[in-house]
């Protein structure tokens, strides 16, 4: 059933329109009569024979088994709007799931200079044609490593900034082993949004994200993020998951419990999980909403990453087809000034699209990207997450599907758990804000009252 999915979950009916991303509460009745209708078996049953009417209704205003047109929008800016600065090819751990060889980049270890810095930000804002705002990622490695060529960058780019009359914004992603006082006030002075990465308890942190010398990273860490956290909220706790904490519920807790509020629990790409772990992620991301859902009522809510999936909206449905615009809306820039269409394709030199110190730029390559699509890879065609994922990182496609256009079979079933659960999050919440107005029971909001939320 590729233009709807049922998502059964505590006695819900959860029912995705795939095409329009319109989600309903069906009783058991009006399940069985959809299926009825799509699998056209003869409805006689006087109780479907009416739910059938209101299945017709939504049907008819294009919120159930809609059509997909199958084409992009057109008029769409597809100018360059962001790009990655790996500033520090060069990393103070050794963390062995890093994509970039531990942090080494293969041996080519380079730091990047202020010339190269600054012709990236030229680059960006000659080349962001229509962008009121622009944006910069500093990358490694470890950026901070480098801190005083972002500081520099950061400078020269706000003027840039006023020159073009564009906005910037500025992120950076850190293991947290450099963030002192000074880099936290510049950090909140300038307004760079930060990704902290810590993968959760000691034990699971340590394991991975160590230093040279493979002892752990975690105490360091932890003293140096609570300290950050008093100077900015703009940030997200990143933690990875691997075989080692299929129980990454647990993880979460723990930096919940440390003052974490916005979090996010990334699989491990190319690492150690299998086909065998799905049943283990699938109850850990079970249990994970439980626990959230009821973190809403007694505590403070937690800003889970994953479980913020828009019911009502989202993402635009150019960036539902077409993902993150790597290669053509977004670049990543090396020490030396080499452009790659993102920062985990670097390694990879047959991506080069060109280098920013010799103005050289391979539009074929970038244009290879830029008609990459949901409607390109075959294998998205009959997913009912495709409007979810867009298809998959291009770069995981590659390594473990064998082309950009070959979502690994892997990473695809544990993305589906993931926006099952976040669909069941937000309509538990949904259920719950329609208690609070004077209903008893779960009982006794119909799905007329769910359907008219929603739209």
């Amino acid at each position: 059933m590729k233009d709807i999915k049922i998502i059964e979950k505590d006695g819900m009916n959860i029912v995705l329109d795939v095409n329009s991303g319109s989600i309903h509460i069906f009783d058991d009745v009006s399940k069985n009569t959809l299926l009825k209708l799509i699998n056209t078996i003869e409805i006689t049953d006087s109780a479907e024979l009416n739910s059938l009417k209101e299945i017709n209704d939504l049907i008819d205003e294009g919120s159930l088994l809609s059509h997909d047109s199958g084409e992009l929008p057109k008029s769409v800016n597809k100018s360059l709007k962001s790009i990655c600065l790996n500033v520090a090819h060069i990393c103070n751990l050794a963390c062995p799931y890093c994509f970039a060889s531990g942090g080494s980049y293969k041996g080519d270890e380079a730091l990047m200079t202020l010339e190269v810095g600054r012709k990236a930000i030229d680059f960006l804002f000659n080349n962001s044609f229509g962008r009121k705002i622009v944006e910069v990622d500093f990358f490694g490695g470890e950026p901070l490593l480098n801190f005083q060529l972002i500081k520099d960058v950061v400078t020269y780019g706000e003027n840039k900034a006023k020159e073009f009359k564009k906005s910037i914004k500025w992120s950076m992603t850190t293991n947290g082993v450099l963030l002192d006082e000074k880099v936290c006030e510049f950090l909140q002075k300038h307004n760079v949004g930060t990704v902290l990465s810590i993968d959760g308890r000691k034990q699971v942190h340590d394991k991975y994200r160590y230093f040279k010398d493979k002892s752990g990273s975690y105490d360091k860490v932890v003293s140096n993020y609570q300290s950050f956290k008093e100077y900015s909220d703009d940030y997200v706790a990143r933690g990875t998951f691997t075989k080692s904490n299929l129980d990454f519920y647990n993880d979460v807790e723990l930096l919940k419990d440390l003052g974490f509020e916005h979090l996010s629990m990334e699989p491990v790409i190319g690492g150690d999980l299998t086909y065998d772990d799905l049943d283990d992620i699938r109850e850990s991301y079970d249990i994970l909403a439980e626990k959230y859902l009821d973190w809403l009522v007694k505590e403070t809510p937690l800003d889970f990453f994953h479980f913020n999936i828009n019911l009502k909206g989202g993402p635009c449905i150019y960036k539902r087809i077409t993902a993150c615009g790597a290669g053509f809306e977004y670049l990543a820039i090396t020490p030396i000034g080499d452009i790659f269409p993102c920062h985990q394709l670097i390694e990879n030199k047959d991506y080069r699209i060109g280098n920013i110190m010799n103005n050289s730029f391979d539009n074929k390559l970038s244009d290879e990207f830029k008609n990459i699509n949901i409607y390109t890879k075959e294998k998205c065609a009959n997913c009912w997450a495709r409007f979810y994922c867009s298809g998959g990182c291009h770069s995981n496609n590659l390594k473990y599907g064998g082309d950009l256009s070959s979502p690994d079979d892997l990473s695809c079933e544990i993305q589906k758990i993931r926006f099952e659960t976040a669909i069941y999050v937000q309509a538990q919440k949904l259920f719950r804000e329609l208690s609070d107005k004077n209903l008893k029971t779960s009982d006794e909001i119909t799905k007329e009252k769910i359907i008219d939320m929603l739209e």
